[in-house]
């Protein structure tokens, strides 16, 4: 049974989870390519909780080096995540806007063709699903890192309990607002939005990728 000590911890570590999971980029492009890519609740869930899994993974291996070894991972090195996951997010972006303008406007089946249909809409989804696990597993929450070192008196122990927290604030957080964003969507019925989805959902992920970066490496050295 945990101490009263870990509560502190505990509380820090979840508050910072939930809050950087809150983040638009950890869910929104998600519920986007849902739109786009006609996929199901659970088909979305399920990229996301792979997604989410990287990304707690990755910062849970930074954590340990950290605290391991004493490592300050490198501003350079730093950038070198954010740049992938930045870019992966945009190419694909950049690929909707140019099937958009190709004549591919929507998702919708052409009975006519339906191999040459399934290979595009597996190749399609190949790229979205990867662009998603590129952005999250490559970006990982560096303002727990701290949360981490601060708990390192309470050992190992300390630093498993904080990673669980770390897995579960962050995967409910982004599970919420996927969840709520991914229904109230559904519900919305527009016909210009359905016949140029592909710009609308590339144009996010351009602005999306814009603010991986502002929010990754831009604002810290604004406020460091």
């Amino acid at each position: 049974m945990l101490s009263f000590e870990f509560l502190p911890a505990i509380l820090t570590g979840l508050t910072v989870a939930v809050l950087h999971a809150s983040l638009p980029t950890h869910w929104l492009p998600f519920v986007l390519a849902s739109r786009t890519q006609k996929w199901s609740y659970k088909k979305t869930f399920s990229i996301l909780m792979i997604a989410g899994l990287g990304h707690v993974l990755t910062t849970t291996l930074l954590g340990a080096l950290v605290v391991w070894f004493g490592v300050k991972i490198s501003e350079q090195a730093s950038q070198i995540f954010i740049f992938v996951a930045a870019g992966a997010v945009f190419l694909f972006g950049a690929y909707n806007i140019i099937q958009h303008f190709r004549g591919h406007k929507h998702s919708h089946c052409d009975d006519t063709h339906p191999h040459h249909h399934d290979y595009k809409k597996t190749a399609s989804d190949g790229w979205a699903i990867l662009s998603l696990l590129s952005l999250l597993t490559f970006s990982p929450c560096e303002s727990f890192l701290p949360v981490y070192v601060s708990a390192w008196p309470l050992g190992w122990t300390g630093f498993a309990v904080l990673s669980l927290v770390l897995g579960v604030g962050t995967l409910l957080a982004m599970t919420i607002f996927m969840t709520l964003m991914f229904f109230g969507a559904a519900k919305v019925k527009l016909h210009w939005l359905e016949n140029n989805e592909k710009l609308i959902f590339g144009i996010m992920l351009l602005f999306l990728s814009l603010m991986v970066y502002v929010v990754e490496v831009l604002m810290p050295h604004t406020h460091g």
